[in-house]
Protein backbone atom coordinates (compact mmCIF):
# COMPACT_ATOMS: atom_id res chain seq x y z
CA UNK A 1 0.00 0.00 0.00
CA UNK A 2 1.25 3.48 -0.86
CA UNK A 3 2.01 5.77 2.09
CA UNK A 4 0.88 9.37 2.46
CA UNK A 5 2.43 11.51 5.23
CA UNK A 6 0.14 14.23 6.57
CA UNK A 7 2.03 16.72 8.75
CA UNK A 8 -0.69 18.06 11.05
CA UNK A 9 -3.62 16.01 12.38
CA UNK A 10 -5.92 18.94 13.08
CA UNK A 11 -9.28 19.76 11.53
CA UNK A 12 -8.00 20.17 7.98
CA UNK A 13 -5.50 17.32 8.25
CA UNK A 14 -8.08 14.82 9.52
CA UNK A 15 -11.27 16.39 8.20
CA UNK A 16 -10.11 16.95 4.64
CA UNK A 17 -6.66 15.82 3.49
CA UNK A 18 -6.57 12.56 5.45
CA UNK A 19 -9.98 11.52 4.14
CA UNK A 20 -9.04 12.37 0.55
CA UNK A 21 -5.90 10.24 0.47
CA UNK A 22 -7.27 7.39 2.59
CA UNK A 23 -10.14 6.99 0.12
CA UNK A 24 -7.60 7.09 -2.74
CA UNK A 25 -5.93 3.97 -1.35
CA UNK A 26 -3.05 5.40 0.68
CA UNK A 27 -2.05 4.49 4.22
CA UNK A 28 -2.22 7.90 5.91
CA UNK A 29 0.53 8.53 8.46
CA UNK A 30 -0.15 11.68 10.47
CA UNK A 31 2.51 13.68 12.31
CA UNK A 32 1.35 15.77 15.27
CA UNK A 33 2.15 16.91 18.82
CA UNK A 34 -1.22 16.30 20.52
CA UNK A 35 -0.77 13.20 22.70
CA UNK A 36 -4.48 12.39 22.85
CA UNK A 37 -4.82 12.55 19.08
CA UNK A 38 -1.63 10.53 18.55
CA UNK A 39 -2.63 7.77 20.97
CA UNK A 40 -6.20 7.59 19.67
CA UNK A 41 -5.14 7.33 16.02
CA UNK A 42 -2.59 4.62 16.84
CA UNK A 43 -5.09 2.65 18.90
CA UNK A 44 -8.04 2.92 16.51
CA UNK A 45 -6.29 3.06 13.10
CA UNK A 46 -9.37 4.94 11.88
CA UNK A 47 -11.56 7.91 12.80
CA UNK A 48 -14.96 9.45 12.12
CA UNK A 49 -15.88 12.53 10.16
CA UNK A 50 -19.41 13.92 10.05
CA UNK A 51 -20.41 15.46 6.73
CA UNK A 52 -23.10 17.99 7.57
CA UNK A 53 -25.39 20.55 6.01
CA UNK A 54 -28.61 22.22 7.13
CA UNK A 55 -30.61 19.04 6.52
CA UNK A 56 -28.31 16.05 6.94
CA UNK A 57 -25.51 14.55 9.02
CA UNK A 58 -23.61 11.61 7.51
CA UNK A 59 -20.93 9.66 9.40
CA UNK A 60 -17.93 8.44 7.38
CA UNK A 61 -15.08 6.28 8.66
CA UNK A 62 -11.58 7.22 7.50
CA UNK A 63 -9.57 4.00 7.54
CA UNK A 64 -5.89 2.95 7.42
CA UNK A 65 -4.31 5.68 9.50
CA UNK A 66 -1.77 6.05 12.29
CA UNK A 67 0.25 8.88 13.81
CA UNK A 68 3.85 9.74 14.75
CA UNK A 69 4.76 12.15 17.53
CA UNK A 70 6.54 15.12 15.94
CA UNK A 71 9.11 15.05 18.74
CA UNK A 72 10.24 11.58 17.60
CA UNK A 73 12.53 13.03 14.96
CA UNK A 74 14.00 9.71 13.84
CA UNK A 75 10.56 8.18 13.18
CA UNK A 76 9.37 11.33 11.40
CA UNK A 77 12.48 11.36 9.19
CA UNK A 78 12.00 7.66 8.42
CA UNK A 79 8.37 8.24 7.43
CA UNK A 80 9.24 11.15 5.13
CA UNK A 81 12.16 9.22 3.63
CA UNK A 82 9.93 6.34 2.59
CA UNK A 83 6.57 7.92 1.77
CA UNK A 84 5.06 8.27 -1.68
CA UNK A 85 3.52 11.68 -1.12
CA UNK A 86 3.25 14.26 1.65
CA UNK A 87 1.23 17.30 2.74
CA UNK A 88 1.30 19.95 5.44
CA UNK A 89 -1.67 21.47 7.27
CA UNK A 90 -0.14 22.95 10.41
CA UNK A 91 -0.77 26.69 10.15
CA UNK A 92 1.60 29.26 8.70
CA UNK A 93 3.15 30.15 12.06
CA UNK A 94 4.08 26.51 12.69
CA UNK A 95 5.79 25.95 9.31
CA UNK A 96 9.26 27.06 10.55
CA UNK A 97 9.05 24.52 13.38
CA UNK A 98 8.46 21.53 11.10
CA UNK A 99 11.23 22.38 8.63
CA UNK A 100 14.04 20.57 10.56
CA UNK A 101 12.05 17.33 10.43
CA UNK A 102 11.33 17.78 6.72
CA UNK A 103 15.04 18.39 6.07
CA UNK A 104 15.98 15.32 8.14
CA UNK A 105 13.51 13.24 6.14
CA UNK A 106 14.87 14.57 2.86
CA UNK A 107 18.46 13.74 3.87
CA UNK A 108 17.46 10.25 4.97
CA UNK A 109 15.66 9.81 1.67
CA UNK A 110 18.81 10.75 -0.26
CA UNK A 111 21.04 8.57 1.93
CA UNK A 112 18.75 5.62 1.32
CA UNK A 113 19.01 6.15 -2.43
CA UNK A 114 15.28 6.77 -2.74
CA UNK A 115 15.34 8.63 -6.04
CA UNK A 116 11.57 8.76 -6.43
CA UNK A 117 10.33 12.36 -6.47
CA UNK A 118 8.73 13.63 -3.27
CA UNK A 119 5.85 16.08 -3.69
CA UNK A 120 4.78 18.08 -0.65
CA UNK A 121 1.28 19.54 -0.98
CA UNK A 122 1.15 22.73 1.09
CA UNK A 123 -2.34 23.15 2.57
CA UNK A 124 -1.72 26.44 4.35
CA UNK A 125 -3.77 29.63 4.25
CA UNK A 126 -1.09 31.78 2.64
CA UNK A 127 -0.41 33.05 -0.86
CA UNK A 128 3.04 31.90 -2.08
CA UNK A 129 3.29 29.34 0.72
CA UNK A 130 5.55 27.31 -1.58
CA UNK A 131 8.06 30.16 -1.77
CA UNK A 132 8.06 30.58 2.02
CA UNK A 133 8.59 26.86 2.64
CA UNK A 134 11.35 26.70 0.04
CA UNK A 135 13.16 29.63 1.69
CA UNK A 136 12.87 28.01 5.13
CA UNK A 137 14.12 24.63 3.89
CA UNK A 138 16.95 25.95 1.68
CA UNK A 139 18.45 27.76 4.68
CA UNK A 140 19.27 24.30 6.09
CA UNK A 141 20.77 22.83 2.89
CA UNK A 142 24.24 22.89 1.39
CA UNK A 143 24.72 23.63 -2.30
CA UNK A 144 24.77 19.96 -3.37
CA UNK A 145 21.74 19.18 -1.21
CA UNK A 146 19.87 22.14 -2.68
CA UNK A 147 20.57 20.90 -6.21
CA UNK A 148 19.17 17.45 -5.35
CA UNK A 149 16.21 19.03 -3.56
CA UNK A 150 15.38 21.14 -6.61
CA UNK A 151 15.54 18.05 -8.82
CA UNK A 152 13.55 15.66 -6.64
CA UNK A 153 11.16 17.62 -4.39
CA UNK A 154 8.06 19.46 -5.55
CA UNK A 155 6.53 22.10 -3.29
CA UNK A 156 2.91 22.19 -4.43
CA UNK A 157 0.53 24.99 -3.49
CA UNK A 158 -3.06 24.00 -2.75
CA UNK A 159 -6.31 25.91 -2.30
CA UNK A 160 -8.24 24.58 0.70
CA UNK A 161 -11.92 25.40 0.34
CA UNK A 162 -13.60 22.82 2.59
CA UNK A 163 -15.28 24.44 5.58
CA UNK A 164 -14.85 22.89 9.05
CA UNK A 165 -17.52 24.16 11.48
CA UNK A 166 -16.53 24.96 15.06
CA UNK A 167 -17.36 21.98 17.26
CA UNK A 168 -19.11 22.29 20.61
CA UNK A 169 -17.42 21.08 23.78
CA UNK A 170 -19.95 18.24 23.98
CA UNK A 171 -19.06 17.13 20.44
CA UNK A 172 -15.35 17.19 21.30
CA UNK A 173 -15.88 15.09 24.44
CA UNK A 174 -17.90 12.52 22.51
CA UNK A 175 -14.94 11.45 20.37
CA UNK A 176 -11.57 13.27 20.29
CA UNK A 177 -10.92 12.21 16.68
CA UNK A 178 -14.28 13.20 15.20
CA UNK A 179 -14.36 16.20 12.84
CA UNK A 180 -17.44 17.92 11.38
CA UNK A 181 -17.06 19.06 7.75
CA UNK A 182 -19.11 20.27 4.80
CA UNK A 183 -19.65 18.05 1.77
CA UNK A 184 -17.44 20.08 -0.61
CA UNK A 185 -14.09 18.27 -0.82
CA UNK A 186 -12.22 19.30 -3.99
CA UNK A 187 -8.52 20.11 -3.58
CA UNK A 188 -7.07 22.23 -6.41
CA UNK A 189 -3.25 21.96 -6.61
CA UNK A 190 -0.56 23.62 -8.68
CA UNK A 191 -0.07 21.27 -11.62
CA UNK A 192 3.27 22.77 -12.67
CA UNK A 193 4.88 22.34 -9.24
CA UNK A 194 4.82 18.52 -9.22
CA UNK A 195 7.96 16.51 -9.82
CA UNK A 196 7.28 13.26 -11.66
CA UNK A 197 3.80 11.82 -11.97
CA UNK A 198 0.75 13.59 -10.57
CA UNK A 199 -1.58 11.23 -8.63
CA UNK A 200 -4.82 10.48 -10.43
CA UNK A 201 -7.53 10.44 -7.78
CA UNK A 202 -10.99 11.74 -7.01
CA UNK A 203 -11.23 15.37 -5.87
CA UNK A 204 -7.56 16.24 -6.55
CA UNK A 205 -7.61 18.95 -9.24
CA UNK A 206 -4.23 19.76 -10.83
CA UNK A 207 -4.48 23.10 -12.62
CA UNK A 208 -2.38 25.73 -14.31
CA UNK A 209 -2.12 28.69 -14.06
CA UNK A 210 -2.69 28.13 -10.36
CA UNK A 211 -3.11 31.85 -9.74
CA UNK A 212 -6.67 31.30 -11.00
CA UNK A 213 -7.54 29.15 -8.00
CA UNK A 214 -5.80 31.51 -5.57
CA UNK A 215 -7.87 34.46 -6.84
CA UNK A 216 -10.99 32.30 -7.12
CA UNK A 217 -10.83 31.53 -3.40
CA UNK A 218 -10.28 35.19 -2.51
CA UNK A 219 -12.71 36.89 -4.87
CA UNK A 220 -15.52 34.31 -5.06
CA UNK A 221 -15.36 31.90 -2.10
CA UNK A 222 -14.16 34.33 0.60
CA UNK A 223 -16.03 37.28 -0.89
CA UNK A 224 -19.28 35.30 -0.87
CA UNK A 225 -18.87 34.44 2.80
CA UNK A 226 -17.95 38.02 3.69
CA UNK A 227 -20.89 39.54 1.82
CA UNK A 228 -23.31 37.07 3.43
CA UNK A 229 -21.94 37.97 6.85
CA UNK A 230 -22.18 41.74 6.25
CA UNK A 231 -25.75 41.58 4.93
CA UNK A 232 -26.76 39.10 7.60
CA UNK A 233 -25.42 41.37 10.32
CA UNK A 234 -27.44 44.30 8.94
CA UNK A 235 -30.62 42.18 9.16
CA UNK A 236 -29.87 40.84 12.63
CA UNK A 237 -28.82 37.25 11.82
CA UNK A 238 -26.27 35.56 14.06
CA UNK A 239 -24.92 32.91 11.69
CA UNK A 240 -24.04 32.82 7.99
CA UNK A 241 -26.24 29.76 7.41
CA UNK A 242 -29.21 31.76 8.70
CA UNK A 243 -28.38 34.75 6.51
CA UNK A 244 -27.95 32.80 3.28
CA UNK A 245 -31.40 31.23 3.76
CA UNK A 246 -32.88 34.71 3.30
CA UNK A 247 -33.87 34.77 -0.41
CA UNK A 248 -32.90 38.44 -0.83
CA UNK A 249 -29.44 37.93 0.65
CA UNK A 250 -29.04 34.74 -1.36
CA UNK A 251 -29.88 36.55 -4.60
CA UNK A 252 -27.52 39.47 -3.93
CA UNK A 253 -24.62 37.21 -2.91
CA UNK A 254 -25.15 34.85 -5.84
CA UNK A 255 -25.17 37.76 -8.28
CA UNK A 256 -21.97 39.20 -6.80
CA UNK A 257 -20.23 35.82 -6.99
CA UNK A 258 -21.36 35.38 -10.59
CA UNK A 259 -20.02 38.81 -11.51
CA UNK A 260 -16.67 38.00 -9.94
CA UNK A 261 -16.63 34.60 -11.67
CA UNK A 262 -17.18 36.28 -15.04
CA UNK A 263 -14.23 38.61 -14.42
CA UNK A 264 -11.92 35.72 -13.44
CA UNK A 265 -13.11 33.68 -16.41
CA UNK A 266 -12.08 36.45 -18.78
CA UNK A 267 -8.78 37.09 -17.00
CA UNK A 268 -7.66 33.44 -17.02
CA UNK A 269 -9.64 32.17 -20.04
CA UNK A 270 -11.50 29.67 -17.87
CA UNK A 271 -15.17 28.80 -18.20
CA UNK A 272 -17.52 30.50 -15.73
CA UNK A 273 -18.79 27.02 -14.79
CA UNK A 274 -15.34 26.16 -13.37
CA UNK A 275 -15.18 29.54 -11.62
CA UNK A 276 -18.48 28.99 -9.81
CA UNK A 277 -18.02 25.30 -8.97
CA UNK A 278 -17.59 25.89 -5.22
Amino acid sequence: MKTFVQYGAGNIGRGFIGQLFSEAGYWVRFIDVDEEIINSLNNEKRYLINIVDNLSNTEVWVENVDCINASDTDSVAEAIANCDLMATAVGVNVLPHIVPNIVAGFRKRVEGANNNPLNIIICENLIDADKLLYKLISEHLGSDEKRIFDEQVGLVEASVGRMVPVMTEAQKRDNPLRVYVESYCDLPVDQCAFKGDIPEMDHLIPFTPFAFYIERKLFIHNMGHAMTAYLGHLLGYKYIWQAIDNPYIHSIVRSAMSESASALSKKFTVSSKVSMNI
